[in-house]
C-alpha cells in the first residue's frame, strides 16, 4: 500500500524536477473550479482560465465528473498556487502544470483516479502514465469497478487492440483505423455499451439489441458503413485514435470502465 505522505512527496519531486527550463511561473490566486481539470485563477491582478496539462478529467455528464472536480477544490482550498507554462489552447485558456503548496496537482490527481493521464508528450508524460498505472491496478476513483454503480454480472468483453494507422492519409481512410473487442466470455448483449478514447470528444454507443456471441470478435471502424454482427461503425467526423498514442476503454451502460487499452506507437 502506497502512504499518502509517500506520494505527496513523489509528487513534489515531479513538480521541481520536471519544469522546463524555461517554463514561466506564476503565483495564482484560485476563483472558481469549473470541472475536473479547469479552473479560473486570478494572476497579477488579472481573472485567467488555467487548464491543467497532461491530463483530461469525465466531462461534466459523465460519471465521475462531479467527484473529479471536488478533488480539484480539495486539492487547491487554501493553498499557495504556482502556475507553470503559458501556452494556450485553440479555446485561449492557458495551458500549465499547476502546484499547491509544492504538490503537483494533476499527477495527484491521475494517482487518486480522478483524471486521465494524457497520451500527448509533454515533460511529465512518463511519470503520469506510471501514476494512472498505479490507480488503474488498485482500482482507485474512476477506475473502480463500481465507480458509476454495481457492476455488471461477470463477462469476458474486453478491448483487444487498436489500429489507429490507417493506411494512406487517415483522413481519406477514415475504415482503415478501429478498435477490436473480443468476448472471451459467453454471448453478451451491449446495448447501451459505449467505447472512447482519452479525449472528450470521441465517444461510440453500440447499437440497441447488438450482441457479441461467445468467442467472437467486432471491430468498430472509425468511419460509416453498413453494419454487421462482426464489423460495426463509428461514422465519426475525423479520425479517432491518435497515432502517437491514446487509450481505448469500453464503458459499461452506467459509465464504468470494463477494459482499458493503451498504445503507444
Amino acid at each position: 500500500m502506497i502512504r499518502r505522505t509517500t506520494v505527496l512527496v513523489a509528487l513534489a519531486v515531479i513538480t521541481a524536477s520536471c519544469a522546463p527550463a524555461d517554463a514561466s511561473r506564476d503565483a495564482a490566486v484560485p476563483e472558481a473550479v469549473l470541472d475536473g481539470d479547469s479552473l479560473t485563477v486570478r494572476i497579477s491582478g488579472e481573472d485567467d482560465e488555467l487548464r491543467l496539462l497532461g491530463i483530461n478529467a469525465p466531462e461534466r455528464d459523465e460519471c465521475w465528473a462531479d467527484e473529479a472536480r471536488a478533488a480539484l477544490a480539495d486539492a487547491i482550498d487554501g493553498a499557495a498556487l504556482v502556475i507553470e507554462g503559458d501556452k494556450r489552447d485553440r479555446f485561449g485558456r492557458r495551458l500549465g502544470y499547476l502546484s499547491a503548496d509544492g504538490t503537483d496537482v494533476a499527477g495527484l490527481l491521475i494517482h487518486d483516479g480522478h483524471a486521465i493521464a494524457m497520451s500527448s508528450a509533454h515533460p511529465r508524460r512518463d511519470d503520469y502514465i506510471d501514476l494512472e498505472w498505479r490507480a488503474f491496478t488498485a482500482e482507485r476513483g474512476m477506475w473502480a469497478r463500481d465507480a458509476c454503480g454495481p457492476p455488471l454480472p461477470a463477462h469476458g468483453v474486453a478491448v483487444l487492440d487498436v489500429e489507429y494507422d490507417a493506411p494512406g492519409p487517415d483522413g481519406d481512410n477514415p475504415n482503415g483505423e478501429w478498435v477490436r473487442i473480443i468476448n472471451r466470455g459467453d454471448a453478451t448483449e451491449l446495448t447501451d455499451w459505449g467505447v472512447r478514447d482519452e479525449s472528450s470528444v470521441h465517444r461510440y454507443r453500440f447499437p440497441d439489441a447488438f450482441v457479441i456471441a461467445a468467442g467472437a470478435e467486432v471491430r468498430i471502424l472509425s468511419g460509416c458503413g453498413v453494419d454487421t454482427p462482426e464489423t460495426l461503425h463509428w461514422c465519426a467526423d475525423g479520425p479517432v485514435w491518435n497515432n502517437g498514442g491514446d487509450s481505448a476503454m469500453l464503458i459499461d451502460p452506467l459509465g464504468n470502465v470494463v477494459s482499458w487499452f493503451r498504445y503507444f506507437p
